[in-house]
């Protein structure tokens, strides 16, 4: 690869070696770096857990401006997509085969073995491709996926459901939701983990609040967006609702990709990367054997790492349905809530994991990551087990709303404890692996 290649892409590559140029690679990592005559004193420096800020020179001006404004942009419009399909499409599939919760569940399932199974992979991906190709290209898909699912939809909503139609549209719907939500796993791993990081290089305690920035937009989204795509289903129709859906996220790619380029270009920082080798992390062939050797391997960096318990802590607090997910809203529209009261829940649930976001990173700074991380599982099980308790006991509408709020009150502690966990993965998880450690 030349340096004319990386110059055409906008992307100069971070190099921690002495003064020279030209192309080289790393014997003992597996990397190759593209060296630019950049003296000693640029070289990384890790981060610090102890808040303590590192300048960088006159790029810094905007990094903390324009850069992060630009980011929270791209976020918004990328999240607003993703969560009203999150939302609807339970809803959607519970319209077309009324009283039968089977569609939902398969959907569930078949959305959840996507991320497992392709997470390492996109993982690898962001860690090889420059930074704004790889996010623009999550994004691609994210979008597509959406609108294609959300196509499928609509035919399978117009035609006769013992028609040859419906069933091949309910397995695009399925097959295709599952390839956004993939989409939106990669450009989480980018935007929100690569980037932030590289963009806060050296300052734990502004890592905390861009983080907390990102998350409460997140937050935010499950507020309004559930709630316009449930006044939509409920007052509309469901074909209206597709169709607002399907246009934001065909109209949103664009603007989102070019925010995310005025970032990089409002920061050195971002900027400057170093990439995994492509020819020691792609394989030579596809088989099943060498996508297995690739999984194993991406596996055994996740286990290697210091923080892999809290990851495992992370990853088994969404191995539950007590969460404001597609099958625990269609079971509480089964029970009798109406679409606009579970998004009226959902939207609650978001304001108190937003609440979180302003405690987090008050709490980072007084307890530190490990503490504060201590404090928010607590309280979410404190939560749910009240919420459990009454509903598993008295079956009634007053239970199912009991329930409702159990999860809203848990959203709080949900929300610190990732928070915590996933700056923990940032701050000592090494760039080039922060992807496939994420995916894993």
């Amino acid at each position: 690869m030349s340096n004319e290649q990386h110059e055409d892409e906008g992307q100069p590559l971070l190099t921690e070696v002495p003064q020279q140029s030209g192309v080289g690679a790393d014997p003992e990592n597996g990397k190759f770096v593209t060296h630019a005559a950049v003296p000693h004193s640029a070289a990384k420096v890790p981060l610090p857990r102890n808040g303590n800020h590192a300048h960088h020179g006159s790029s810094q001006g905007s990094d903390v401006s324009s850069a992060p404004l630009a980011l929270y942009g791209s976020h918004f419009l990328s999240t607003w997509g993703q969560r009203m399909w999150e939302f609807a499409i339970g809803l959607i599939l519970l319209e077309l085969q009324p009283g039968s919760l089977a569609l939902v569940s398969v959907f569930g399932l078949v959305d959840s073995a996507a991320q497992v199974i392709a997470g390492p992979y996109v993982g690898a991906y962001i860690d090889r491709t420059p930074r704004l190709t790889a996010a623009s290209n999550m994004y691609i898909m994210q979008n597509c996926g959406v609108a294609l699912s959300a196509t499928s939809a609509l035919v399978a909503s117009l035609a006769d459901s013992a028609g040859a139609l419906f069933w091949p549209c309910i397995v695009l719907t399925i097959s295709l939701g599952s390839a956004s939500s993939v989409g939106c796993q990669g450009s989480a791993l980018s935007v929100e983990r690569e980037w932030t990081k590289a963009l806060c290089r050296g300052d734990s305690a502004a890592l905390a609040k861009l983080n907390a920035g990102m998350r409460r937009i997140d937050l935010t989204c499950l507020i309004a967006s559930p709630i316009m795509a449930g006044l939509l289903l409920t007052y509309g129709s469901l074909q209206i609702a597709i169709l607002a859906i399907m246009a934001w996220n065909m109209c949103a790619w664009l603007p989102e990709c070019l925010l995310l380029r005025a970032a990089q270009q409002s920061s050195a920082v971002l900027r400057e990367q170093e990439l995994v080798d492509p020819a020691s992390d792609r394989p030579a062939e596809t088989s099943i054997d060498n996508i297995l050797k690739k999984s194993i391997s991406a596996w055994k960096t996740y286990a290697h790492q210091e923080v892999f318990l809290a990851a495992v802590a992370l990853a088994l607090l969404y191995f539950t349905v007590m969460s404001f997910s597609l099958l625990m809203t269609a079971y509480m529209k089964w029970r009798g809530l109406p679409e606009t009261v579970l998004s009226l829940y959902r939207g609650a649930g978001a304001l108190s994991g937003i609440a979180s976001t302003f405690t987090f990173p008050k709490l980072q700074e007084k307890l530190g990551l490990e503490r504060a991380g201590a404090f928010g599982i607590c309280c979410q099980l404190v939560s749910l087990l009240v919420a459990v308790a009454v509903s598993a006991s008295v079956q009634s509408a007053a239970a199912t709303h009991v329930l409702a709020a159990g999860l809203v009150a848990s959203r709080f502690g949900l929300w610190t404890f990732d928070l915590c966990v996933s700056q923990l993965l940032q701050e000592c998880v090494a760039s080039q692996e922060l992807g496939v450690v994420n995916g894993a």
